[in-house]
């Protein structure tokens, strides 16, 4: 059977079809209302239709070629500030999706004007926000003028009428709650609740919240019961929203229950702690049990006419405890009582710093570096000196980084760990690294420990590695780098024309742990071993015959790999050292004197790389 051959004809028709796909396609992402850039493995745009071009309110041709200003995230969107048409400021949604590009990796960014929904959801929260505040205030006039009348203060009230007055004071403390609630709910939703974690034990909050419900169990002749064992829990909460929670869940029990008890006990479930709420209540039907903790629900004839509820408290039960980092669930039978239960985490110290995370990155769109720093066990580190060291750790960190839009948050030291967030902004991971070091060693000098600070640290960079506290935290503490270990391998240059001085400093360096250090007797070796490795200290007698310490210094300052070498001159003059500190953060140029006091030298290596 002959072999069918494609023919010329059906190449045209095929490269044709090909060449109109590839319009149509062009067509769309040029006229796309949405922004649409493509960056390299090194965030450099290599292109970007029209749409981005104007929502970026940047020249297309002057952004080719350029990095991309705008942090990235890995799959999840995050919001930036626009211009949109007409030059008027708005917000974006920037979404990231990597692709291949010539073979390889590239990033495919989508901006997408997000304004008007922003708007519209703000205007939607502050509507309920404002309705709710407005009537607070008029309904606690009302209760409290309703309660005057009823109690007869200012004059006899018959029985009909004092009923009136009653069904008046359980209707309007209704509305409170709904208003309350409603309140609640769309703080909750709008994502502008605020928890104030502690440390608390759950058993005083149960205990408290047990003892508060006791008078109404009593008056209605249900048992109301606390159990709990001897080993107490720590949780790290909201206590106030904790409260509300248990709270609403045996409120709910109570109104439920016609006879019998209601029960509630702790227990703990490993890493987490279980509260449990049970009742031989009316029940649930087992159609209802998926929509407990909907909004608005509330399943068949209320036991209680007269104190019925908004159907937002469970819903608000929910956001809290999931807000918690943990989970809410019911178990019930219609007739045969329910079983609401809650779970937290049980208290460990990183939740208290992903708090601190957290809370820092709530809104951020710049880039932030996530510092951890572990201290060594000196004999000398006491925790008097350890606390103070954090603390002026922290107040360099706030002086060098904080600034109007810039801010730094610390978490409580435990032991010898330590967490700083600072907004970092765009300089590099090296740069963000040898300054934070440089403010830690400062701190270290400045502090009572005399001595050089056994220490290791880690970093992490938001949104670029990651937008989860959790990632970020894992990150810091994964690749964790011992600053003592890391310091002796670097590279160290000395320079100077007396063979003697270089190879008597090369022995000094050695005795301190240092074991990459060449030694050069012209200034221009520096420059001919550059190819070998840069340096990361230079150590340089200003006079030698040649290139003199001056132009050696010159040449390194312009050149773009090495202007940030520090450089430790050595002078035959006397010079003042107590001042370096403020010097070096300008210059990372100091001088010492000669004949090189030993003690001085070790100090001024140590804090220089």
């Amino acid at each position: 059977m002959p072999t069918l051959r494609k023919t010329p004809r059906f190449n045209e028709v095929k490269l044709q079809t090909v060449k109109v796909e590839n319009q149509m396609l062009e067509a769309i992402v040029e006229k796309s209302i949405d922004g649409l850039v493509v960056l390299d493995q090194d965030r450099i745009v290599q292109f970007l239709n029209p749409a981005a071009a104007s929502i970026l309110n940047q020249n297309a041709t002057a952004l080719l070629g350029q990095r991309f200003a705008h942090p990235i995230g890995n799959g999840q969107s995050s919001e930036i500030e626009i211009v949109r048409e007409g030059g008027k400021a708005g917000t974006g949604e920037i979404r990231t999706v990597d692709i291949s590009r010539n073979g390889k990796p590239a990033y495919l960014i989508s901006i997408r004007d997000i304004t008007e929904r922003i708007v519209f959801d703000r205007l939607k929260d502050d509507f309920i926000s404002t309705v709710s505040h407005e009537l607070r205030t008029p309904l606690t006039s009302m209760r409290e003028a309703i309660s005057v009348l009823h109690d007869g203060i200012l004059g006899d009230v018959n029985e009909e009428q004092k009923d009136f007055l009653s069904l008046c004071l359980r209707n309007t403390d209704l509305l409170r709650r709904i208003v309350s609630d409603l309140l609640d709910i769309s703080k909750i939703e709008a994502g502008r609740v605020k928890l104030k974690k502690a440390r608390i034990p759950l058993s005083e909050v149960l205990q408290s919240a047990v003892d508060s419900f006791l008078p109404l169990a009593k008056s209605k002749h249900i048992d109301l019961k606390l159990e709990m064992t001897n080993d107490d829990v720590d949780v790290y909460v909201d206590q106030d929203r904790i409260v509300q929670v248990i709270n609403n869940l045996i409120g709910n029990a109570l109104k439920f229950t016609e006879k019998g008890w209601v029960d509630v006990h702790m227990q703990r479930q490993g890493d987490q702690v279980e509260c449990i709420v049970k009742d031989t209540g009316r029940g649930i039907d087992e159609e209802d049990i998926n929509h407990v903790f909907e909004k608005f629900q509330q399943f068949g004839s209320v036991v209680d006419p007269e104190n019925k509820g908004t159907g937002l408290g469970l819903a608000i039960s929910r956001e809290i405890i999931e807000l918690h980092g943990g989970t809410i669930r019911v178990e019930s039978k219609l007739d045969q009582g329910s079983t609401f239960s809650f779970a937290l985490p049980r208290y460990n110290y990183d939740l208290e710093v992903l708090e601190v995370i957290r809370s820092h990155l709530t809104g951020k769109k710049d880039i932030s570096t996530l510092f951890t720093i572990q201290l060594q066990d000196m004999p000398n580190l006491t925790d008097a000196i350890r606390n103070d060291l954090f603390e002026l750790i922290t107040k360099k960190v706030r002086s060098a980084y904080e600034k109007p839009g810039k801010m730094v948050s610390a978490s409580a030291p435990v032991q010898n760990m330590f967490h700083l967030v600072i907004d970092s902004g765009y300089e590099s991971r090296l740069f963000s690294r040898k300054r934070f070091l440089r403010i830690i060693k400062e701190a270290a000098f400045e502090s009572k420990l005399n001595e050089e600070l056994d220490f290791s640290y880690g970093l992490s960079v938001y949104p670029e590695e990651s937008k989860s506290p959790e990632t970020l935290l894992a990150i810091s503490r994964d690749h964790v780098i011992h600053e003592k270990t890391e310091r002796l391998r670097r590279r160290i240059f000395i320079v100077d024309d007396e063979k003697e001085m270089t190879e008597s400093l090369k022995t000094l360096l050695g005795f301190f742990g240092y074991a990459n250090v060449h030694t050069m007797n012209r200034g221009n070796e520096v420059f001919d071993r550059l190819d070998e490795g840069i340096p990361d200290l230079v150590i340089l007698d200003m006079k030698m015959p040649g290139m003199s310490g001056y132009e050696v210094v010159g040449r390194l300052k312009e050149r773009f790999e090495t202007k940030d070498i520090p450089i430790l001159i050595m002078s035959g003059y006397e010079v003042e050292t107590g001042q370096f500190l403020e010097y070096v953060n300008t210059k990372a140029i100091l001088t010492v004197s000669k004949p090189v006091d030993a003690e001085m030298l070790k100090k001024m290596v140590y804090f220089l790389i």
